[in-house]
C-alpha cells in the first residue's frame, strides 16, 4: 500500500489545494481572474475553453517520473513510487469516488467568491458546474492506473463537460496505449517537450526512471496517429533549451501534433532555487523562437498568441482542425 507523506499534504493544503486520498484539486489563477475581472486564459482564446468553468485536477497528485528544474513545486518531495503504481490499481480509489469528491471540494473553494462584490454572480453560478476538466494539476497524471475509467466516467456521467485535457510528460507510454486501445482518449492530449535532444531533455527533466528519453519518443509515435487532438508544448527556458531549432522540429514532427504551444518558463516558486531570473523569457523572446521554429517545421503556420501568459501557438495546416472545441469527443 502507499502512504501519503502528511507533511507534503499539509503544505499543499496551506497553498490552496484540496486533497482527497490520492487526488487533488485547486482553483487556478486564471479562473480567479475570469470571475473577478473577466480576464480569460489562453486556452479560452485558442480553443474556446470556459476559463471560469475549468476544473484542474490530478488523481495521482503526489507522484511524478520527472523532477524538472523549471517546476515551481517542491518536486524533491514527490513520493518515490513511479511506474510500479500502474501495476497496483488496488492502491487507488475508483475514479467515480475521486472525481465526485474533487468536484465537491472545488465547489467549496468557489463558494468563497460569493462575498466578493467584483465577482459576476451569473458566472460564479456557471462555474460551480465545470464544463472543462484538465488532468494537469501536479505530478504525472498517467501514473493513475485507472485513467481510462476516469475519462469514461466523465464522458458518461458529467454531461455538462465539453472538453477533457491531459497534460503529460510523455514517459508513461503503457497508459497511452491503454487509452487508445480502450477508446478512452481525452478531447486534447498535451505532451510537454523539455529538450530538443536527449542531453537537454535529461538536464531539464531530471527523470527518475530508466530510459525516459526512449519512453518519451515511444509516446510521440503512439500519439502521432491517435484519434485525439494533439498539442506539443515547449516550456522555453532562456539560455538552456532555446536553441537547436532543427532538432526541435524533428521531435515535434514525430508526434504529428495539430498545435504547437511555445510557453515561457516563469521564475516562480521552488524553481527559483534551480534557475535564475534571466532564464525567464519575455514574450518577445517566446514569439521570436516560435517564428524561427516555423522555418524548420513542415506545414505549420502562426495561429495566435496570449501575451499575459507568454505563449504563442502554431497550427498544423497539413492536418487542420478547428481550434475551437465543440464536443468532448475529439473531432479528428
Amino acid at each position: 500500500m502507499i502512504q501519503i507523506d502528511p507533511k507534503i499534504k499539509e503544505a499543499m493544503e496551506k497553498a490552496g489545494y484540496r486533497i482527497y486520498k490520492t487526488a487533488g484539486v485547486a482553483i487556478c489563477h486564471w479562473t480567479k481572474e475570469a470571475l473577478r475581472h473577466k480576464r480569460f486564459c489562453y486556452k479560452h482564446k485558442f480553443y474556446g475553453i470556459d476559463t471560469h468553468r475549468c476544473m484542474q485536477i490530478s488523481l495521482a497528485l503526489f507522484w511524478c517520473t520527472h523532477r524538472c528544474i523549471y517546476c515551481w513545486r517542491p518536486n524533491h518531495e514527490f513520493q518515490k513510487e513511479t511506474l510500479e503504481l500502474l501495476e497496483h490499481p488496488e492502491w487507488f480509489p475508483d475514479p467515480g469516488e475521486l472525481l465526485e469528491k474533487l468536484k465537491e471540494l472545488r465547489k467549496q473553494l468557489l463558494i468563497g467568491f460569493k462575498g466578493n462584490p467584483n465577482v459576476d454572480k451569473k458566472m460564479l453560478e456557471e462555474a460551480l458546474e465545470p464544463s472543462h476538466v484538465t488532468f494537469s494539476l501536479m505530478g504525472e497524471p498517467l501514473l493513475y492506473p485507472k485513467m481510462p475509467e476516469a475519462i469514461k466516467y466523465i464522458k458518461e456521467n458529467w454531461k455538462q463537460v465539453k472538453s477533457i485535457f491531459i497534460v503529460s510528460n510523455g514517459t508513461v507510454p503503457e497508459m497511452v496505449e491503454r487509452l487508445i486501445e480502450e477508446n478512452a482518449l481525452p478531447t486534447q492530449f498535451y505532451i510537454s517537450f523539455t529538450g530538443s535532444n536527449q542531453e537537454i531533455f535529461e538536464y531539464v527533466s531530471r527523470p527518475v526512471i530508466p530510459k525516459a528519453w526512449e519512453r518519451f519518443n515511444k509516446t510521440l509515435r503512439l500519439l502521432s496517429k491517435a484519434k485525439t487532438r494533439r498539442v506539443a508544448r515547449i516550456t522555453l527556458i532562456k539560455g538552456i533549451n532555446d536553441k537547436n531549432l532543427d532538432e526541435w522540429a524533428e521531435i515535434i514532427e514525430r508526434m504529428n501534433p495539430h498545435f504547437v504551444e511555445v510557453k515561457a518558463y516563469m521564475y516562480l516558486g521552488y524553481s527559483r532555487y534551480r534557475l535564475k531570473p534571466e532564464n525567464q523569457p519575455e514574450h518577445k523572446d517566446v514569439k521570436e523562437f516560435a517564428l524561427k521554429l516555423l522555418e524548420y517545421l513542415d506545414g505549420f503556420e502562426y495561429m495566435d498568441e496570449h501575451e499575459p501568459s507568454r505563449v504563442v501557438v502554431l497550427r498544423n495546416i497539413k492536418n487542420p482542425i478547428d481550434p475551437i472545441i465543440k464536443s468532448v469527443e475529439p473531432d479528428v
